[in-house]
């Protein structure tokens, strides 16, 4: 598999995205949201978002006996929308149509299959790459029960579908998922989707997530959500207020009609099968309105602020989320300040096992996150953009106290290596120090595949030179030596996962020798969870001999 993301989770300055689909992809909300990002967050990065989405469209070419039209197929217009729109990267999502909603049938899905290998291979073949989405769910619960059929019926079709028609799209989207080695990349909207709609229903019974087969907004913004993470390697948590209030955002409003205007042009330019023909300028025409609608988006955007601070309490506690640099950051602000104004920084897993982070939170030390997940220890200029914004904006001490728990260990250690003048200590617990053997699992744990994967793409690295990787906290021990960070580690002496004799132990023995301050507290017969201790004082006795 080719990944799409770059070394250091890099953000390329430019990309050019063309996305086709069937009318989920052609309505283009999620697309929309994308588009606002990153004119709000990165308006510097220049991405070319092109929706070629057909309403009715297929890969496998089926339709049902009593659909008004024949189904459009992809196949019969890929070739013209590659040479037309020149894209770098395309991102087909079909499946919803495919089954044409009729229970699963081994026929059925063999030409679905085929579509979808035909529609890779035609676009690898053109130089792109091709980053292959798995349908939405399908969602009964959102439509009338009257129109639902149970299985034994001659006939179906999108206006009377198969009850357990989600049942098809699992097996559809099931097999997306293997085709690893085939397409550029892979991305998972079922489960996403499908776990929001299980979870909002706990409280909601009613809850509607959408007409059954289109995603309402809330579930376009979770592709939105899931292409930046598998695209780009940003993960987010929180909503933006374009998705939750878009009637409010001069903004989107700006992103939308340019949207609406370019993805109606670039459809009936490159031509399709679909009678219901959209109104549409010329491509040429559509492009110079366009480009002056998004000068009207970049100057709006010149006078926001990029950080789109928030306000809100968080367990008594005045709690800040805002953006840096397109990432999520959190400031947790204390009832006063401790003398010197530390900090405690956690550089993984916000409010898990926070048993320490509370207690000092309660003594006057801030609590902060910057969401970089799944980067695995590398993004050193992003962390420290980090630390200076909040000594900036906080007037917070020069040095943090970093909290390394689980894979967090990484990156609390190689920041430290990278600039031991930014940390005051380190609390690592049942740290990972050695990418080889987590997500690697190079060691005697299992490790992870689909980590592994997403972490070589990271440091640009492949499954067979990692074997060589020198850059991992325990190789760079002993440039820590005369930093004079004092460092604790907690870790479980059977933790199947995290291995302790290949990890904290290591670091603990070298570090002495080094004759640098160290701690280390094993939990006997624990595993990785439950991580820190119950009783959080000989952790907070130790930073606070030193801090």
């Amino acid at each position: 598999m080719s990944q799409v993301i770059e070394k250091d989770s890099r953000i390329p300055a430019e990309k050019r995205i063309v996305f086709l689909g069937d009318s989920i992809t052609d309505q283009g909300t999620f697309i929309a949201f994308l588009d606002a990002y990153f004119q709000q967050q990165m308006p510097d990065k220049k991405m070319k978002l092109i929706n070629l989405g057909v309403s009715s469209e297929t890969a496998s070419g089926l339709t049902e006996s009593d659909h008004p039209f024949p189904r459009p197929c992809i196949h019969n217009r890929l070739l013209r929308a590659l040479q037309e729109s020149k894209p770098e990267w395309v991102v087909i999502c079909y499946g919803m149509n495919d089954g044409i909603y009729y229970p699963y049938s081994d026929e059925r899905f063999q030409a679905y299959q085929e579509g979808i290998l035909r529609a890779i291979q035609i676009i690898q073949n053109n130089g792109a790459k091709a980053i292959v989405m798995t349908p939405p769910p399908f969602d009964p619960g959102s439509i009338n029960e009257d129109v639902l059929q149970p299985e034994g019926r001659e006939a179906y079709s999108y206006l009377k579908p198969y009850v357990h028609y989600n049942e098809v799209l699992r097996r559809y989207s099931d097999w997306l998922l293997t085709l690893n080695s085939i397409a550029d990349g892979i991305v998972n909207i079922y489960d996403p989707l499908l776990q929001d709609r299980e979870q909002k229903r706990k409280s909601n019974p009613a809850y509607l997530s959408g007409d059954g087969i289109h995603p309402n907004a809330s579930g376009h913004w979770l592709i939105a959500k899931s292409l930046l993470d598998h695209l780009f390697n940003i993960s987010l948590e929180q909503i933006p207020e374009y998705v939750e209030h878009p009637e409010q955002s001069e903004i989107f409003a700006l992103v939308l009609e340019r949207h609406l205007l370019l993805s109606s042009a670039w459809k009936e330019h490159v031509g399709h099968s679909n009678p219901n023909k959209a109104e549409a300028l010329l491509l040429d025409q559509a492009l110079i309105r366009g480009e002056e609608i998004a000068a009207q988006i970049r100057e709006r955007a010149a006078q926001e602020d990029r950080h789109s601070m928030k306000a809100s309490v968080w367990k008594g506690y005045e709690r800040i989320d805002f953006y840096l640099e397109g990432r999520e950051g959190i400031v947790i602000l204390p009832k006063f300040f401790a003398e010197g104004r530390p900090w405690v920084w956690r550089a993984e897993f916000f409010d898990a096992f926070a048993t320490v982070d509370m207690a000092l939170l309660e003594q006057g030390w801030p609590i902060a996150y910057y969401r970089l997940s799944n980067m695995y220890g590398c993004p050193y200029e992003l962390m420290h953009q980090f630390q200076s914004h909040l000594i900036q904006t906080y007037e917070l001490s020069q040095k943090a106290v970093i909290f390394g728990f689980s894979r967090g260990g990484l990156y609390a250690v190689n920041y430290a290596v990278t600039y031991p003048e930014c940390v005051a200590a380190l609390y690592l617990d049942a740290p990972v120090l050695d990418i080889r053997m987590w997500p690697g699992g190079k060691g005697k744990g299992s490790g992870s595949s689909i980590e592994w994967e997403k972490c070589l793409a990271v440091y640009g690295l492949t499954d067979e030179n990692s074997i060589g990787f020198t850059n991992s906290p325990l190789d760079c021990i002993d440039s820590l030596s005369g930093s004079d960070i004092p460092i604790i580690i907690v870790a479980g002496d059977v933790d199947e996962d995290v291995i302790l004799s290949e990890n904290a132990a290591l670091l603990e023995k070298r570090y002495r020798q080094l004759n640098g301050k160290i701690k280390m507290i094993v939990k006997p017969g624990m595993g990785h969870h439950p991580h820190s201790l119950e009783d959080p004082k000989p952790i907070i006795d130790y930073i606070k001999l030193y801090v």
